[in-house]
């Protein structure tokens, strides 16, 4: 993919393991701009799912990232697809969709594309961050509950 050099490129990718009772996940970021990696960033949570850490990840780097920008997030998650569609009574995390059409409006255009996740090392780190991540989480849990 050839980049950009004004577009802040965010691989961002997730993870949830759905086997626990207290359902930990996870959310990471890449940023780059210019031609440089100038960011990392991973958040996690508990009782959630990776699709809500997503997004509520996604409001942040759209809050950090100067405004009136262009960005791009890269994922394989085609779920977040919709983080700009108005919610509707059937939508999950509509909280969170509405903070991001709301920090959209902030920027010059952002918008998300489907990658291949085997083909796309900075997404496979962002996927592999957030399992750790989340893995921390459930694990401080844990510690704390004995």
């Amino acid at each position: 993919m050839v980049q950009d050099t004004s577009t802040y490129y965010v691989w961002i990718g997730g993870s949830c393991d759905y086997g626990h009772k207290e359902r930990a996940g996870g959310a990471a970021v890449v940023i780059e701009h210019n031609g440089c990696i100038i960011n990392r960033d991973v958040i996690s949570d508990l009782h959630t799912t990776e699709f809500r850490m997503m997004l509520t990840l996604m409001v942040k780097v759209m809050q950090e990232i100067p405004e009136g920008s262009d960005i791009l997030f890269l994922t394989n998650a085609a779920y977040i697809q919709n983080f700009d569609k108005t919610p509707t009574a059937k939508s999950a995390n509509p909280d969170v969709i509405i903070q991001c059409i709301e920090e959209k409006k902030r920027h010059n255009s952002v918008g998300v594309k489907i990658v291949q996740y085997h083909k796309s090392p900075l997404l496979i780190e962002t996927h592999d961050r957030a399992t750790e991540a989340m893995a921390k989480t459930r694990k401080e849990f844990h510690q704390k509950n004995k």
